[in-house]
């Protein structure tokens, strides 16, 4: 089973040479409807023709997958925020015409700019969208994550780890009581199994959960972090199904709840 499987089309419209034209991602490809010869497009731009803005679209795109720093703003971020792009927008401004970086601080200046330019003209979804290609690409092999991705990316593992599992257990509101205080670790390692720990247990409760980076484009992408009101830790394909690895709570004797994993087939 393809990573992108299980994962919706999306598009966006742009004013392009006057008219409306429409931008799609599907199956993994960035496709643009109203350009069909992109590839001959792209030669007469490079013989100083014009760029159309859908192909502007595209170079962004194709930045943000080949690049991934922009991975750094975006893991933070669980939907667009209209008033960092407002400030990413104006310190981008400032970089062009004073030369001083105000983000992206351990990227080389040429990068910064071009990632800010990625956050900025690129919709949220299709962040999440390059963001989870460059990881499929990481755990496929076809790429080796620095130390600048790994950090990043681990922190938007933690992050949308924790939201799922904050969501998950409202879904069962007469069990759990504020979910969102409950002391929450989550630790990223590629080399283990991804497993979870601690309990249910009014002040005494505590969790700690053991992911991949691979959960943001197995699991996180896929829309399955919360399946049948269960947080998802992992998934593998078998014979072209999908098994998810959950998380059921059980209740003790004690009246607290501790954790097993449950193997779901879709």
């Amino acid at each position: 089973m393809h990573w992108t499987e299980r994962i919706p089309s999306a598009s966006f419209d742009v004013q392009c040479e006057g008219s409306n034209h429409k931008v799609v991602w599907s199956e993994g490809k960035l496709l643009l409807c109203a350009h069909p010869e992109v590839d001959a497009e792209k030669a007469l731009i490079a013989l100083g023709g014009k760029t159309p803005y859908c192909l502007q679209i595209l170079d962004l795109w194709e930045s943000a997958v080949s690049d991934g720093g922009f991975i750094e703003e975006w893991a933070g971020c669980f939907k667009a925020d209209k008033r960092r792009r407002w400030w990413l927008s104006t310190a981008l401004d400032r970089l062009k015409s004073e030369g001083v970086q105000d983000f992206l601080h351990d990227l080389p200046r040429a990068r910064a700019r071009k990632m800010c330019e990625v956050t900025i003209g690129l919709p949220h979804e299709f962040l999440d969208l390059a963001a989870v290609t460059v990881m499929a690409q990481a755990d496929e092999g076809l790429r080796d994550l620095d130390e600048y991705l790994l950090t990043h990316s681990t922190h938007a593992v933690q992050m949308r780890s924790r939201r799922s599992f904050v969501l998950a257990l409202q879904a069962h509101e007469s069990s759990f009581k504020s979910p969102a205080l409950i002391p929450f670790q989550c630790l990223v390692d590629d080399d283990v199994t991804p497993t979870i720990a601690g309990m249910l247990a009014g002040k005494n409760s505590k969790v700690l959960l053991t992911l991949r980076s691979s959960w943001l484009n197995r699991v996180w992408a896929r829309n399955l972090a919360i399946y049948e009101k269960r947080l998802t830790i992992d998934a593998v394909t078998r014979e072209n199904k999908l098994y998810l690895s959950q998380v059921e709570w059980i209740c003790t004797a004690t009246n607290t709840y501790t954790p097993r994993v449950h193997i779901t087939k879709i």
